[in-house]
C-alpha cells in the first residue's frame, strides 16, 4: 500500500509530518492527473457511495480525514506571485494545526487545496469562538401545542428527533461532562466549516511592499478578493439518490443532505413542518433563521388569509343586493346618466351604465367587511412581528446563540482599495484607512447617484401615466366598450416590466455605490447597501400604488376648468365615475401576483441554466464531488439576502394596501409554501454550500419589517377614508336616516355625481363628441356627470358643497380614530405578549445554574484533590505506627 500511495506522490513535493503530532500535521501531496482514472486504487471510499470520486476524505491517506473546506485556483492563469503567496498563506495555515492535501481537477485547469480539521484543532477554535455544546443534561422542550401539530411533523423515519439537551460553553478538560464527546460526531458538519472558516480568516499572508512596509492580507476572503484564489467553501454531503426501501437508508454519518431533500426540499413535503434543526446542523444559524422566519411567516399568514377571503366572500355573497352597482347598471335608472368625456380629442361621451362591470368589482373589494378587515391586519401586523420574537427567543435558547456576538473584521475590497495606512495603537500593525473629506465626497457620489436612480423610476411612473392616458384615448376612439379595463390591466403588467427592468439595473448600480463609500466592515457594507435597496424598491414597487390609492383624481377641478390640465395643456388623468379603488386592485394585484412569478422563475430558472451551461463543454468522467460543487452558482456574499428583499417586498403588499386587495395573504400563502421548498431545493442542489454562519436575530430586516407595521396603519387608514366609498356611503345613510328610504343607499350615485354645461367643456375641432346634433342643431347633451360635490355659484365658479365638507371632516375624523384604534390594539399586543416564553425564561435558570454548579465544581476540584492526597498520606502514616508500634 505504501508502494502503491508513492507512485501518485509527486517527487517534487512529498507530504511533511511532524513526528511530535501526525495530527496537527500537514499532508502536502499534489494528485497526479496524467494517469487515467484507473490508477486510483488507493482511494478511499465513504461508507455508502459507489463512486470513490465523490469521497468526503482526503484520498491519499491510511486515515481517513474529512474535507472540512476546499480552496480552487486556476492552474492555467499561473502567476509566480499568486503562487507564492499560497504557498505563504498554506504554510501559516499548517501552523494552526489542520491538515492540507493538494488535487487537480480532471481536465487539469483547477488546483485545489483539501483542508481538514483535526480533533485538537477543532477544539482550539470551539473554545476561541465561545461554541456551547449539549451536556449529559437532557431538558423536557415538550408542549401540549406540539401534539396538535404532529401530523404536520417531518417524516420521523427521516429525521428522527434527537431531542434537546442543556447546553454549556466548550472546555476541552470537561469532555466527560458533554454529551456523545465521540470526536468523529462531536462537533456537527456546520460546526466543522465554521471553525474551519475561523482559521482560513485569522491567517496572515504577506501580499506586497506599500508605504515602505509589509503588507498584510489577513483571511481568505481578502486573497479570493486579490485572485490568488478562486473560491473557498465546505463540500456538499453526498450526491441526492432516490427514495430507498432499505430501513437503513438515511443512517449513518454524513447524510444530513440526503436527509434534508427527501424530508424537506421536496415538493410532497410543502404542508409538512421543516426540520429546522436538520438545517441549523447541515448550514448554520443564519440560514436556520431564515427559513424558520419564513416558515414562522408562513405560518402566521394562514388567518389573515381566512379572514381575507371571508372578506371576499362576503363581497360576492352580497353583490346581488348592493344597491350602488344595481343603480349603475340600470339603463332606466341612474345608469342612463350621461357622463364627461374622460379626455378633450377622442373620448366620447358615455352612460354611467357603461361602468357596470368597474362597480360590480368594486363592491366584491370594497365593502362593509374592509374597514374590519384592514384594524384586523394592523394587529395582525403587529402581533406577527411580537410573536416571533418568541419564537425566535426560544431558537436563540435551544441554538445556543442568545449570547453570541459577531467578530467584526476588514472588509477584503476595503483592504484592496484603500491606499492610506495607520497604525493600530493595539496592535502595532499597519491598518487602511479613509480620510474623513473623501469619505465625505464618496458618500456624496454615492447618494447623488441613489437620488438620480429615484428620479428615473418617478419618470418611469409618469411615463406609465402617459401611456394610460394615450391608449385610454385610443381605444375610446375605436370602441368605449372594454376600454378603461384595458388600458388599466396593460398598464399595470407595463408598470410590472418597467419595475422588474429598473430592479436589476438599480441592485447593480447600488452595488456599485455602496462599493466606492468604501465602508471598513462588512455589516457596515451589508447595512448601507440594504437601505438602499429599501428605499429604492419601495418607490419602485410601490410609486404606482400610492400615486393612484392617494393623488389620482384627488385635485381636479370641474371639466373645463383650467385646473384640470397640466402647463395648461396635458389633462390630468381622472377616476372612474366609480372611484379608482378597483384599479389600485388591479394595479396591486397585477404587481404582487406577476413579481412572484417573475421571482419564482429568476430564482429558479436561471441559476439552473447557468450550471447548465458550465458543464456543457466539460468532461464530467472522473470528476472529483470538490468540481462538482466548484461549477454550482456562488450565493455566500449576500447570503440569502435576495430572499429576505421579496419577503419583505411582499410583506409590504400584504400590509400597506391589503384593505385594496383582500386576497392578498391568500396569494403570499401560496407564493411562500413554493418558496420554502425552492430555496430548500436551491440550497441543497443548485447553489454552493454557503460557509456557515451564526446569528442570533435576522438582523436588519426586523425594524424594516416594524417600520412597515406602524406605516400600513396610516395608509390602510386613508385608502379606506379617501379612495374608497365607505366614507362617502356614511354621511349619504346620515344625511338620508330620516328620508322616505331610511338608512339605504338609493340614490347614493344621483347625489355623489354633480352636474357640468356643456357648453363649459374645453374642446378641439377634432372633438370626436360633438354637443350638437348636426340634423337638428340641437344639444344632445345639456349637462353632464363628473365624480364630485361641487355646484355653479352666484359668480358663475363651482364652489363645494355643504356635502363636500361633511365628507371631508368625515374622512379626517375617520383617520384619526382609525389610527389611534389601531395603535392602541398593537400597543396592548406589546404589552401583553411577552419577548421571551415563560417556559424558556425558565429553562435559561435552569442552565444559568448548570452552569454555576460546573464552575463550582471546578474551582474547588484542586481543593477536593489535595484534601485525598492529604488523606492518603495520613493513612500510610497510621500504617508505618501500627506497624512500628507492633
Amino acid at each position: 500500500m505504501a508502494d502503491e500511495k508513492s507512485d501518485s506522490v509527486s517527487e517534487k513535493q512529498a507530504p511533511v509530518i511532524d513526528e511530535n503530532s501526525r495530527d496537527t500535521a500537514i499532508a502536502m501531496t499534489e494528485f497526479d492527473t496524467s494517469t487515467n482514472n484507473g490508477s486510483r486504487r488507493d482511494l478511499i471510499r465513504d461508507s455508502d457511495d459507489g463512486d470513490p470520486n465523490q469521497t468526503m476524505f482526503f484520498t491519499l491517506e491510511d486515515k481517513p480525514r474529512r474535507i472540512d473546506f476546499v480552496l480552487v485556483y486556476e492552474i492555467d492563469k499561473f502567476d509566480p506571485a499568486k503562487d507564492r503567496q499560497r504557498k505563504t498563506f498554506e504554510q501559516n495555515l499548517t501552523d494552526v494545526g489542520v491538515i492540507l492535501e493538494h488535487d487537480t481537477s480532471a481536465d487539469g485547469k483547477l488546483g485545489c487545496v483539501k483542508i481538514h480539521s483535526p480533533w485538537e484543532a477543532l477544539m482550539k477554535g470551539a473554545k476561541l469562538l465561545g461554541l456551547r455544546k449539549r451536556l449529559n443534561v437532557k431538558m423536557d422542550s415538550k408542549r401540549v401545542i406540539d401534539s396538535c401539530f404532529r401530523f404536520f411533523s417531518p417524516d420521523q423515519s427521516i429525521v428522527p428527533d434527537e431531542g434537546h439537551f442543556f447546553t454549556a460553553p466548550f472546555d476541552p478538560s470537561k469532555l466527560n461532562l458533554f454529551a456523545n464527546n465521540d470526536p468523529d460526531e462531536f462537533f456537527t458538519n456546520a460546526e466543522r466549516n465554521l471553525i474551519t472558516k475561523l482559521f482560513l480568516d485569522s491567517t496572515e499572508c504577506p501580499v506586497e511592499e506599500k508605504e515602505g512596509g509589509v503588507y498584510i492580507n489577513k483571511g481568505i476572503d481578502s486573497l479570493i478578493n486579490h485572485e490568488v484564489y478562486s473560491a473557498a467553501f465546505p463540500l456538499h454531503e453526498g450526491n441526492i439518490k432516490p427514495m430507498s426501501n432499505d430501513p437503513n437508508f438515511f443512517k449513518g454519518k454524513d447524510k444530513d443532505r440526503l436527509r434534508l431533500y427527501h424530508s424537506w426540499a421536496k415538493p410532497c413535503n410543502a404542508f409538512r413542518l421543516q426540520p429546522l434543526e436538520y438545517v441549523r446542523k447541515y448550514f448554520g444559524e443564519k440560514i436556520g433563521l431564515y427559513f424558520a422566519w419564513l416558515g414562522f411567516y408562513t405560518t402566521f399568514l394562514i388567518p389573515a388569509t381566512m379572514f381575507g377571503f371571508g372578506v371576499f366572500l362576503y363581497g360576492l355573497i352580497t353583490l346581488p343586493t348592493d344597491q350602488t352597482s344595481k343603480d349603475a347598471c340600470n339603463v332606466k335608472g341612474a345608469g342612463n346618466f350621461t357622463l364627461c368625456p374622460l379626455c378633450d380629442n377622442l373620448c366620447d361621451f358615455e352612460k354611467l351604465s357603461d361602468s357596470c362591470l368597474y362597480a360590480r368589482l368594486t363592491h366584491v373589494f370594497d365593502n362593509y367587511g374592509t374597514v374590519a378587515f384592514a384594524v384586523f391586519m394592523a394587529g395582525w401586523a403587529l402581533a406577527f412581528l411580537e410573536f416571533w420574537k418568541r419564537s425566535q427567543a426560544a431558537l436563540q435558547f435551544m441554538w445556543s446563540t442568545n449570547n453570541y456576538e459577531a467578530y467584526e473584521k476588514l472588509r477584503p475590497g476595503y483592504e484592496k482599495n484603500v491606499k492610506k495606512y495607520i497604525v493600530n495603537p493595539v496592535t502595532g500593525k499597519k491598518e487602511p484607512t479613509v480620510p474623513a473629506h473623501e469619505q465625505l465626497l464618496r458618500l456624496f457620489t454615492s447618494m447623488s447617484m441613489i437620488f438620480f436612480l429615484i428620479c428615473v423610476v418617478c419618470i418611469a411612473i409618469f411615463a406609465v401615466l402617459v401611456y394610460r392616458l394615450a391608449v385610454a384615448a385610443a381605444l375610446f376612439a375605436v370602441d368605449q366598450n372594454g376600454a378603461k379595463l384595458i388600458t388599466t390591466v396593460t398598464a399595470s403588467v407595463l408598470n410590472l416590466i418597467i419595475i422588474t427592468v429598473l430592479g436589476f439595473i438599480y441592485n447593480w448600480l447600488a452595488l456599485i455605490a455602496t462599493k466606492l463609500e468604501k465602508h471598513k466592515t462588512f455589516s457596515d457594507h451589508e447595512e448601507s447597501y440594504t437601505f438602499k435597496i429599501i428605499v429604492f424598491q419601495f418607490i419602485n414597487y410601490y410609486g404606482s400604488i400610492i400615486y393612484i390609492a392617494f393623488f389620482k383624481g384627488s385635485f381636479i377641478d370641474p371639466p373645463g376648468k383650467k385646473n384640470m390640465y397640466v402647463f395648461g395643456k396635458y389633462r390630468q388623468d381622472e377616476c372612474d365615475p366609480t372611484g379608482c379603488f378597483i384599479e389600485l386592485t388591479i394595479q396591486l394585484a397585477i404587481i404582487m401576483v406577476g413579481k412572484q412569478a417573475l421571482n419564482g422563475f429568476i430564482e429558479f430558472i436561471l441559476p439552473a441554466i447557468k450550471n447548465c451551461f458550465r458543464r456543457v463543454n466539460e468532461n464530467t468522467i472522473g470528476r472529483q464531488r470538490w468540481e462538482d460543487d466548484y461549477d454550482l452558482e456562488d450565493n455566500s456574499t449576500f447570503l440569502f439576502f435576495d430572499e429576505y428583499l421579496e419577503m419583505v417586498i411582499q410583506f409590504g403588499f400584504v400590509t400597506l394596501f391589503v384593505v385594496a386587495f383582500p386576497l392578498a395573504p391568500l396569494f403570499a400563502l401560496i407564493n411562500n409554501v413554493i418558496e420554502i421548498r425552492l430555496d430548500a431545493y436551491k440550497a441543497l442542489k443548485m447553489f454552493r454550500r454557503p460557509p456557515a454562519a451564526r446569528a442570533q436575530d435576522i438582523g436588519a430586516w426586523y425594524p424594516i419589517l416594524r417600520g412597515f407595521a406602524y406605516l400600513a396603519v396610516i395608509t390602510n387608514g386613508f385608502i379606506i377614508a379617501w379612495t374608497s366609498d365607505f366614507i362617502p356611503k356614511l354621511v349619504y345613510i346620515w344625511n338620508s336616516s330620516n328620508s322616505v328610504g331610511g338608512r339605504r343607499l338609493t340614490g347614493y350615485l344621483d347625489w355623489s355625481l354633480s352636474s357640468v354645461n356643456t357648453s363649459l367643456l374645453s374642446r378641439t375641432n377634432d372633438a370626436k363628441a360633438d354637443i350638437y346634433d348636426k340634423r337638428t342643431h340641437r344639444v344632445k347633451y345639456p349637462e353632464c356627470r363628473f365624480r364630485g360635490h361641487v355646484t355653479l355659484g352666484e359668480n358663475s365658479e363651482y364652489e363645494p358643497t355643504r356635502e363636500y365638507w361633511q365628507i371631508l371632516f368625515a374622512r379626517m375624523a375617520f383617520v384619526i380614530v382609525f389610527e389611534h384604534l389601531c395603535f392602541l390594539l398593537m400597543s396592548l399586543i406589546s404589552i401583553f405578549v411577552p419577548d421571551i416564553p415563560g417556559r424558556i425564561k425558565q429553562m435559561w435558570r435552569y442552565e444559568r445554574q448548570l452552569e454555576q454548579s460546573i464552575a463550582y465544581e471546578d474551582s474547588f476540584a484542586h481543593v477536593r484533590e489535595r484534601r485525598a492526597s492529604m488523606g492518603e498520606q495520613v493513612a500510610e502514616v497510621n500504617e508505618v505506627t501500627e506497624i512500628t508500634s507492633h
